[in-house]
């Protein structure tokens, strides 16, 4: 569905481009045929007046104006050429934000059914009451720890709405909330200012993410709460027990429901054959 638009935008942007490209071409044509024609009419009055045409009338000063005009013509041919392309350039730019702003033409995905709705607010209820009674539990035994209760709200969200979304499933789960929490607390040991290492930390956890292939929201969000410095590794251990547990609630409550699947992948294969194929090949060597 999304290649309709962009096959639109590169057949514009190809008809633009050789559009521009006539152009110029017609201009330095035009300009051509002007300097030919003016050359060729004087020449031909000079043969007829026997006077002596422009090359012979130049004296030393002429040349050297003459040298110098042609010494700088192709520089400031060469700036205004480069001026050119770079207003084009911009131009294109604005022109495809502007056409991007207006959307991709897209549906908007259909609403839950009022059965569906109900279905998903029983299960975040559920679960985040499981939840809160977890992290009381630790509170009681040491008071200086309980569960960062922020993040989970997204987290029901992602598993009860958007089950079959790839930020839903386990492995971004446990992954991105690895990858993030680390990085944050991390970043606590540095001499940075608060807001300073907040940001650098919530975009270096979103950059790892995207690039390993488990972008997970939530674990942005908690990357921003642990990068303040508020927090410790303790605190880490908690989210991720927590987050195991909301896997176990989704995993229970949703396949209750026989429209949806939860989890529609596991995905912790590839990471098992990265750690442990080379380790596999050393034994067998």
């Amino acid at each position: 569905a999304l290649r309709g638009p962009r096959h639109v935008c590169l057949v514009e942007r190809r008809a633009e481009r050789e559009s521009v490209r006539r152009r110029v071409r017609n201009k330095m044509v035009a300009s051509i045929r002007m300097g030919g024609s003016f050359l060729r009419k004087n020449l031909h009055e000079s043969k007829q007046d026997n006077t002596p045409t422009l090359s012979d009338r130049t004296s030393g000063r002429m040349q050297f104006v003459t040298a110098s005009v042609i010494s700088i013509s192709p520089i400031s041919g060469s700036m205004q050429q480069n001026g050119f392309r770079l207003g084009i350039l911009l131009k294109r730019k604005l022109m495809l934000m502007v056409r991007k702003w207006t959307g991709a033409n897209n549906e908007p995905p259909p609403p839950f059914t009022t059965r569906e709705s109900i279905f998903t607010f029983f299960g975040c209820f559920l679960s985040l009451l499981m939840l809160l009674y977890f992290s009381d539990a630790i509170s009681k035994r040491n008071p200086e720890y309980s569960l960062v209760l922020g993040p989970f709200g997204a987290l029901m969200t992602l598993q009860y709405s958007l089950t079959a979304a790839p930020a839903s499933q386990p492995r971004n789960i446990i992954l991105g909330q690895a990858i993030s929490l680390s990085i944050a607390l991390g970043m606590t040991y540095t001499s940075l200012g608060t807001n300073l290492r907040r940001a650098l930390a919530t975009a270096l956890a979103t950059m790892c993410m995207a690039r390993l292939g488990v972008t997970h929201p939530p674990a942005g969000a908690a990357a921003l709460l642990f990068a303040g410095g508020q927090y410790s590794w303790g605190h880490m251990g908690i989210m991720l027990a927590g987050n195991i547990l909301a896997i176990f609630s989704a995993t229970l409550i949703n396949d209750m429901n026989v429209k949806r699947q939860y989890p529609t992948f596991w995905g912790f294969g590839y990471w098992r054959k990265l750690f442990f194929s080379g380790n596999a090949k050393s034994k067998v060597a």
